[in-house]
């Protein structure tokens, strides 16, 4: 696992946040309030893709940024049967994304 201080020290400043869904831990990024804009980064990438966005972008919307599973802090199950292909990555990640909007940050 990443320490804090690297990821501080790698421009990337943010608190991370998980999500269970489905047994499985979802690292995201929460930031700011006002209107959600939602991120989604490709594979193999992760939330770092779009720090310089999220710096920006919170101080005047709510900025959600979850990481695919398989991808940056989210859990990498050694489980092949578990889809970590983009079509089912995206589903994953809007279901997880839903979920996080409807909670209050």
């Amino acid at each position: 696992m990443v320490e804090d201080a690297q990821l501080q020290q790698a421009g990337y400043p943010f608190t991370g946040h998980f999500l269970d869904l489905n047994g499985l831990k979802y690292h995201y990024l929460d930031e700011g309030q006002g209107e959600a804009v939602v991120m989604l980064h490709g594979n193999p990438s992760w939330s770092f893709y779009y720090r310089n966005l999220v710096r920006e972008l919170r101080s005047t919307h709510r900025v959600i940024v979850p990481d695919h599973i398989g991808c940056g802090l989210s859990d990498k199950p050694a489980d092949s049967s578990i889809p970590i292909g983009w079509n089912s990555g995206l589903r994953i990640s809007m279901r997880c994304s839903t979920a996080l909007i409807c909670r209050p940050n």
